[in-house]
């Protein structure tokens, strides 16, 4: 391969435990060794980039990149990724950055230059900058540059989710599983360089304040898209956090279904926005497949949070109540709304947990068949947090993770 041919230096291995200052270069070492020992994270991670490297795949990386001769540009990509299966080859440049660093354009284009010299196929770039699927990118690229080469973008907290949804998947081996929980580990610590998504855009303030006012906001609105994709990268960004806080894959669900195209979804996102008022996050654990929902209420300035679970098979009402009541005795000090839907025409009912605790007889009175499901609801209700940025994206994930250890803590998730 071209690229790998007329490099100055052949033998820059990126290093699990890798010796760099900069932020950005001991991530993205650590990140490509990662890769390097393990076929199936690497295979999941560049499908994403458009290359299905299978197991018969030969692969190499390589880190800081540079080229001799003077028909190349002088530029040094962060690192290079090659696979080569059969007669097909595959390249792509990496550029990453790290902390408050943004990709900068006039870089990407100097990349898009030496690509084409070189034959590699595409272009990742990582950074802390968040963009709603690969292939939409932070920075401006005109469309004329990206017809000759695949340019992609990733989070860094996208890639430490997609890390955390691989190791929780149960396919890896045992050393495989090792050395990401190890990766993982440095991921999460705040000396990183990854950050993770913190404030919704700097017109949520105005669309709260729109949304209490008889005017309110409609689907045209300035700004509601930016709300409806800021919404979306603390949905990610929480998942990544629900995830490694239980252990267990926490996946993602869309109101729209599992079918929608990405198009389909953020048009039912906005009409929800603009016509209800409300953001709305669906997550399913995997294995025990309870749920949580969050919603978002700009008008009531209200975040939700509700677990949803199933009771267990063959109990009636009574002792299904019963095994509830004894299963969240230990959370009575806490301001816990619990719903229960029961089978055939019978209505839904809802009680705070305190009454349900003081008399069970409430709930399952005339009632001999269990709730097909129940739902533990937790609120809050707070008007300047709910306005401000930094403290509405803290209080959904204190709710988020709070409906989580109560579940985890009482088996369901």
């Amino acid at each position: 391969m071209i690229c790998f041919d007329d490099l100055v230096v052949q033998s820059n291995r990126p290093r699990l435990i890798p010796s760099y200052k900069q932020t950005e270069r001991r991530l993205l070492s650590i990140f490509l060794a990662v890769l390097e020992i393990s076929p199936q994270l690497r295979g999941a991670f560049l499908e994403q980039c458009g290359y299905r490297s299978e197991k018969t795949c030969t692969y190499a990386s390589l880190m800081e990149v540079q080229y001799k001769g003077s028909q190349y540009p002088d530029v040094r990509p962060d690192g290079l990724v090659m696979g080569t299966r059969g007669k097909n080859e595959w390249a792509a440049f990496i550029e990453a950055k790290a902390e408050k660093s943004a990709i900068r354009t006039d870089q990407i284009l100097d990349y898009v230059s030496l690509a084409a010299k070189t034959k590699v196929d595409a272009i990742i770039t990582i950074s802390n900058e968040f963009s709603r699927e690969p292939s939409e990118l932070p920075y401006h690229i005109a469309q004329s540059k990206r017809k000759s080469i695949n340019i992609f973008h990733f989070a860094w907290a996208d890639i430490r989710t997609f890390l955390e949804l691989q190791k929780a998947g149960g396919f890896l081996g045992e050393v495989e599983q090792l050395v990401l929980e190890q990766c993982l580990h440095f991921f999460w610590e705040p000396s990183s360089g990854i950050q993770n998504y913190d404030q919704m855009p700097a017109t949520w303030p105005a669309f709260v304040e729109a949304a209490g006012t008889a005017l309110g906001f409609g689907a045209n609105m300035k700004g509601l898209t930016e709300i409806i994709h800021g919404w979306q990268q603390e949905r990610r960004d929480l998942s990544s956090k629900l995830t490694h806080f239980t252990k267990s894959n926490i996946e993602i669900k869309h109101f729209a279904g599992a079918r929608a195209t990405e198009e389909e979804r953020l048009k039912a996102e906005r009409s929800k926005l603009a016509d209800q008022y409300c953001l709305y996050a669906e997550y399913q654990t995997k294995k025990t497949k309870a749920s949580l929902t969050i919603e978002a209420d700009l008008n009531a300035c209200r975040i939700t949070s509700a677990l949803e679970v199933t009771p267990p098979e063959n109990k009636g009402a009574r002792a299904t109540v019963t095994w509830l009541s004894k299963l969240l005795s230990d959370w009575s000090e806490t301001d816990l709304v619990l719903s229960f839907d029961w089978p055939g025409r019978v209505p839904d009912t809802t009680f705070p947990l305190q009454k349900v605790l003081e008399d069970p007889s409430l709930v399952f009175d005339g009632k001999p068949d269990a709730p097909r499901r129940i739902r533990i609801i937790v609120n809050k209700q707070d008007v300047r947090r709910f306005k401000s940025r930094k403290k509405f994206v803290e209080d959904v994930e204190t709710l988020a993770l709070f409906s989580v250890d109560l579940g985890k803590r009482c088996g369901w998730v």
